[in-house]
């Protein structure tokens, strides 16, 4: 049996950070909420985001017997719907044009300061003021050292169904500074999400993304364009999330319950 100093020690971390060490998860099934299946139909997602660590999943299933899905961009919020929050959150622009029928290429995939519009926009416009500004350009898959923050980026088709994953550390994401901060004060979350999230997803059949020489940048690896045949969505707000404990939380909890248990 645990001495009772122990048992005090273990009950102190369960009731302190490493208590809340953990990560919020996600999860939709088609039906949950209204969604267009005109480039595929959402059949499954699980998203997850870790405060502390600032990893960052979304690994979404798409019903692909109809239109193939070729990519995404992404938007989301710890709960209001992404759009008209300007200079709050990232947005993420998922590319597998190129992945062919065998599945063989890497998708790509680009982060931007979201510009808040209800629009294809935020890759080559970083503001929604009047006239077009420079675009707020944060990650890019493409640049060198890139692949030591991607822990997942693949595509993959099972019958029918596509499922496309991006899980990586989104560090240089939450510690950005806004080029072009939000007019009302609001912080920026960039990806995070929390016990809610707003959800600001579409996805693509006959995508064609590009990306190449810019004149004031030169050559880099961010899009030139973004054009597609058919558009789907998934355009929600304040969905539930849960809380799912780390490993060493649930062990701590686990033996403080079996140490009551025994003492009753």
């Amino acid at each position: 049996m645990l001495k009772r100093s122990t048992a005090a020690v273990l009950l102190a971390l369960a009731s302190s950070g490493s208590a809340s060490a953990g990560f919020h998860q996600f999860n939709f099934a088609y039906g949950q909420a209204p969604t267009n299946p005109a480039a595929g139909r959402i059949d499954t997602i699980k998203a997850e985001f870790d405060a502390d660590s600032n990893r960052f999943l979304w690994d979404v299933t798409f019903d692909v017997s109809s239109v193939v899905t070729r990519g995404f961009w992404l938007a989301v919020s710890p709960g209001p719907n992404p759009k008209g929050h300007a200079g709050e959150l990232a947005i993420i622009y998922f590319d597998a044009t190129n992945l062919g029928d065998d599945m063989t290429v890497t998708p790509k995939f680009t982060v931007y300061n979201y510009n808040g519009l209800n629009a294809n926009s935020s890759w080559f416009d970083g503001s929604p003021a009047a006239g077009t500004q420079a675009p707020d350009r944060i990650f890019s898959s493409l640049d060198a050292g890139a692949s030591s923050v991607i822990s997942q980026l693949s595509a993959t088709d099972t019958g029918n169904t596509r499922r496309f994953v991006l899980e990586f550390d989104a560090s240089i994401v939450q510690n950005h500074t806004p080029l072009y901060p939000n007019p009302q004060g609001d912080d920026w979350t960039g990806l995070a999400f929390g016990s809610k999230i707003g959800v600001w997803f579409s996805h693509f059949g006959g995508l064609n993304a590009t990306y190449g020489t810019d004149p004031s940048q030169g050559n880099f690896n961010y899009l030139t364009g973004w054009s597609y045949a058919n558009h789907g969505w998934l355009d929600t707000s304040n969905l539930n999330t849960q809380f799912v404990p780390a490993p060493a939380s649930l062990a701590a909890l686990a033996v403080v319950g079996l140490v009551g248990r025994r003492r009753r």
